[in-house]
């Protein structure tokens, strides 16, 4: 493809793109809180400590984000089906801006606790409710890199916080913060409702509008047809908890749970939110926060790169890839760590487990950071995709928490090599789950990816398997 057409291409899709941005700057927002933890315990634990706090009170500051988190699904759930999804996108941010104005104000540790459980609802609501969004405003031809968009705008918000946060104080770090979810909600409110949701609520005219701009076209006529006899479909079921269980929708909630059990077990969550606790144990010649900066860094760009590739390579591979890679990384830096425990010299090789934490962030963010948001807007019915984000939400929330939480507890009684080499043992368990349970969608219409899990009784979506059905635009039933 020549560079006319790229640019041909990016006119065609840009209105997709900007709507997709503009809402992902929530995922900045709320991944910012998360990324907040790296660069301000160490500060809250130290001699100078603006709020002083003890190891205990700390690894509740991390992980009591991740339990509210699991509360956000369940009024996101309601609200995206009654009020829109865009409405419930800008009900999502507003616990962030008053969790980002407690910090900045507060004065005690429970006021702090406070912040974050806010910031966790937050959290819980966007994730739950952004791959709905998204999937439902994306053509077929770029739903992947639409999807992956999420996480890209994620590690954003982590990296801002990474750069920002060893250099400002503690309070003025909250206030920065705070423009993060405040310039979302001021964007966002000029962005279009999903076509397929305001076909559901009979606001044919307004669906119509919406997919003119969108697509950047003004006959829509053919797809706005599809996407009715879709709707249709779906409502002919409830989009109740029960439906997740028929045949088709339940291969899909294990193949959901599965890969959001995954994303917490390989160790994610913790080497982000304890970075820098982390270097500080390795002696590389870099200090912690620049090794954190550097590691978010390297995290962003191969969001972006893997946004790119997602819908040339196949979500499959790249889970596969990414397990294999988590693996083997958290299975090398267990091993270092477990060595320095036991006395043995390794002042020399304190390079090793930076480079390849590095390393294990770039097999991490390749596929288990970007692809199960996207498989998850592919995967369920129109009338059961907030119910199953939901769920999925809420199930990864729960694995998150104990991650969070049993991380410190076990790296301080055991070592902090036990706790990497769980992570190894747990994500090379998953590699046998993607390889066998995990579909291949590249490329399909949604329309035929839930005919296929609904009907198929072998593995037709299978990896790397390219389909022969046209092209049609987005179709969900």
């Amino acid at each position: 493809m020549g560079i006319w057409d790229s640019v041909k291409d990016f006119r065609k899709y840009s209105n997709q793109y900007l709507a997709a941005f503009t809402g992902t700057l929530l995922m900045l927002s709320v991944a910012a809180s998360y990324g907040w933890t790296s660069p301000t315990l160490p500060l809250l634990l130290g001699d100078d400590s603006p709020l002083p706090i003890t190891p205990d009170e700390s690894s509740w500051v991390v992980s009591i984000l991740v339990l509210t988190s699991i509360a956000g699904p369940i009024a996101s759930a309601w609200l995206v089906d009654q009020f829109g999804r865009k409405v419930t996108l800008l009900i999502a941010v507003l616990p962030s801006i008053v969790g980002w104005i407690l910090i900045g104000v507060g004065e005690s540790v429970t006021v702090l606790f406070i912040s974050r459980a806010l910031s966790g609802i937050s959290y819980g609501m966007a994730y739950s409710s952004m791959p709905l969004y998204l999937g439902e405003i994306a053509s077929d031809q770029i739903r992947g890199s639409i999807g992956t968009l999420l996480t890209v705008m994620a590690k954003t918000g982590i990296l801002l916080e990474y750069v920002i946060g060893p250099y400002v104080e503690y309070r003025t770090l909250a206030w920065i913060s705070l423009a993060f979810p405040a310039t979302f909600f001021a964007l966002f409110l000029w962005l279009p409702e999903s076509p397929y949701y305001l076909l559901a609520k009979e606001r044919n005219e307004q669906a119509e509008k919406s997919l003119r701009w969108l697509r950047r076209a003004s006959d829509v006529q053919g797809e706005l047809k599809m996407m009715q006899t879709a709707v249709e479909r779906a409502q002919q079921n409830r989009g109740t908890f029960r439906d997740l269980l028929n045949r088709g929708n339940r291969r899909s909630l294990i193949i959901i749970l599965g890969l959001g059990a995954l994303q917490q077990l390989c160790g994610s969550q913790a080497v982000i939110a304890y970075s820098q606790q982390i270097f500080d144990q390795v002696n590389s010649g870099l200090q912690a926060h620049e090794s954190s900066i550097i590691m978010a860094v390297i995290q962003l760009v191969t969001a972006a790169l893997s946004s790119s590739i997602v819908d040339r390579v196949g979500r499959r591979p790249l889970l596969l890839i990414s397990t294999v890679g988590c693996a083997v990384g958290t299975f090398i830096v267990g091993l270092y760590f477990f060595l320095d425990q036991q006395e043995v010299d390794v002042d020399g090789i304190g390079w090793i487990p930076l480079a390849v934490i590095m390393i294990y962030i770039i097999f991490y963010t390749v596929g288990l950071a970007t692809v199960p948001f996207a498989i998850l807007g592919e995967v369920f019915p129109t009338n059961v995709k907030a119910v199953a984000a939901a769920i999925y939400t809420m199930f990864a929330g729960s694995v998150g928490f104990g991650v969070s939480k049993l991380y410190q507890l076990i790296s301080d009684e055991a070592g902090t090599y036990v706790s990497f080499w769980i992570f190894a043992a747990c994500s090379a368990a998953f590699v046998v789950f993607v390889f066998v349970l995990v579909p291949e969608t590249k490329g399909k219409p949604l329309d035929q990816i839930l005919i296929e899990m609904h009907t198929s009784s072998n593995r037709s979506l299978n990896c790397c398997c390219r389909s022969n059905v046209k092209q049609d635009p987005q179709v969900t039933a």
